[in-house]
């Protein structure tokens, strides 16, 4: 482990993290770190539109799983209603 790594992983390690606080020019920024960025953004908005595209994927059958749940409750609530009335 190098001195840098070693830092990172010891016990005296700083509990703040610092902030960047000066604006580096993008014409400073290595062209194979934008490249990496922005394959890590459209590897993420490839993710989410998944996310998306399942989500309406499911939809109908959520629906009609919670149309069906607030039917069953309700039979059970006006069911309930009149065995307490027996009782």
């Amino acid at each position: 482990m190098t001195s840098p790594e070693s830092a990172l992983f010891s016990d005296n390690a700083p509990l703040v993290v610092p902030v960047l606080s000066t604006v580096i020019p993008p014409v400073q920024i290595p062209a194979h770190l934008i490249a990496a960025l922005d394959a890590r953004e459209l590897e993420r908005a490839s993710f989410m539109g998944l996310a998306d595209d399942l989500v309406e994927s499911l939809r109908p059958e959520l629906e009609r799983m919670t149309t069906e749940l607030v039917r069953r409750s309700l039979q059970q609530a006006w069911a309930n209603r009149f065995r307490a009335e027996m009782d």
